[in-house]
């Protein structure tokens, strides 16, 4: 671990679901979010920071220290009428952030505009990052998609623009991210890949025959259905599904159902995080289906295990492609068949995974990156707007 000199600040991580994956819990879901948040914690402890983390835990308000990380559990309720439901989350949310008393606030997703406008009124210091491409390019939402929205009027994009406008300091993900930030709110940002931590690892030995893998949240937005029809289009194919409800118990339980009926489709439901390394060791294929993203944990820990990528939509900054990571598919019709390829060709997957590892290794290494994260949080606590 790298020595770097910083001083000691006081950063608050508004990390609604992270408290599981910090303190060794089970998880009933795992969202990116709250693992790229739970990396960043368990390396800034190791730095001399003081970390405080506002987090839903519990069915009352209570304080927990854990490996040196302060806790500020908060219960989480949902009421009928939404306005309701928004100011008391909102209250609650803001007694946690008071009593930890921060110098700056980190905030990666759920609650949007809560911690900004907490931020403004106290005057503390508050850092954005930036989770999904939707958050920057409302265009790229078609229709109508459950947890976003092309209204300008919706409580997520207004809260996502009361967040941007307030932010003293913006993290982007990749290049598309910057350039659409500007653009479109007029702000600019710090690019800083995703972190993520990467130890020496051999390639390990596959599973026989190949297993085809997807991890994510059950979510609208991740169109798992089409994981089923690939592994259903794919019968001599071994397929594993990996992820838990994100707030549409209804949809995770249809996923479930449908996935129970499939003979080559194994449906584990959520992993905890310390385990999840098992699955990706032993799979030879990551597929995404999503609509977009904004750079998936999931991709690192693929690459990290020597796994191309085969994914729908989605390629940041067209990397896969450029670094031949995998595939870029862009229809189902030719993910089907881009499968179907990476599951024939042995010597492709393997060169694939070589390069997905050297890519991540040289980009992606929380050893490498933390210091980026600390310069922001030392130039946002003692710089003046």
């Amino acid at each position: 671990m790298k020595d770097i000199k910083c001083n000691r600040e006081k950063i608050c991580f508004v990390a609604l679901g992270a408290y599981p994956l910090l303190a060794a819990k089970d998880p009933k879901n795992v969202i990116g979010p709250d693992v790229h948040q739970a990396i960043l914690i368990n390396q800034l402890v190791k730095h001399n920071l003081q970390i405080s983390v506002v987090t839903y835990e519990g069915n009352e308000e209570s304080s927990e220290c854990i490996n040196s990380i302060r806790f500020m559990k908060v219960p989480y309720y949902t009421h009928r009428l939404r306005v309701i439901d928004v100011l008391l989350k909102a209250f609650r949310l803001w007694k946690g952030m008071h009593s930890a008393n921060a110098d700056v606030y980190f905030h990666a997703g759920g609650a949007a505009g809560i911690t900004s406008i907490f931020c403004k009124l106290y005057r503390k210091k508050y850092v954005y990052s930036i989770a999904s491409d939707a958050l920057v390019n409302r265009k790229i939402v078609s229709g109508r998609v459950c947890g976003f929205s092309q209204s300008k009027l919706s409580v997520g994009n207004f809260g996502n623009w009361i967040d941007i406008k307030l932010a003293d300091a913006i993290i982007v993900q990749s290049v598309y991210q910057k350039k659409m930030l500007f653009k479109n709110f007029g702000r600019d940002s710090k690019i800083i890949k995703m972190p993520f931590p990467i130890t020496k690892e051999e390639p390990p030995e596959k599973a026989d025959p190949p297993i085809v893998l997807w991890v994510g949240s059950m979510a609208e937005v991740k169109q798992p259905e089409l994981f089923l029809k690939l592994a259903e289009a794919i019968p001599e194919a071994r397929f594993q599904m990996i992820g838990g409800h994100s707030g549409s118990r209804e949809l995770y339980d249809r996923i479930k159902d449908t996935a129970g009926r499939i003979p080559n489709l194994e449906f584990l439901g959520v992993v905890p995080f310390s385990e999840i390394d098992e699955y990706f060791s032993q799979a030879s294929i990551l597929v995404n289906t999503s609509m977009f993203e904004g750079f998936p944990n999931a991709f690192i820990q693929a690459w990290i295990h020597y796994m191309p990528v085969a994914t729908l939509n989605h390629d940041p900054d067209g990397l896969i492609f450029a670094n031949k990571l995998g595939f870029h598919s862009r229809s189902f019709d030719q993910m089907v068949e881009d499968t179907k390829l990476l599951l024939m060709d042995g010597k492709l997957r393997e060169k694939m995974g070589m390069n997905g590892r050297t890519y991540v290794e040289m980009n992606h290494d929380i050893a490498d990156i933390i210091s980026q994260y600390i310069n922001i949080f030392e130039k946002t606590a003692f710089n003046e707007k």
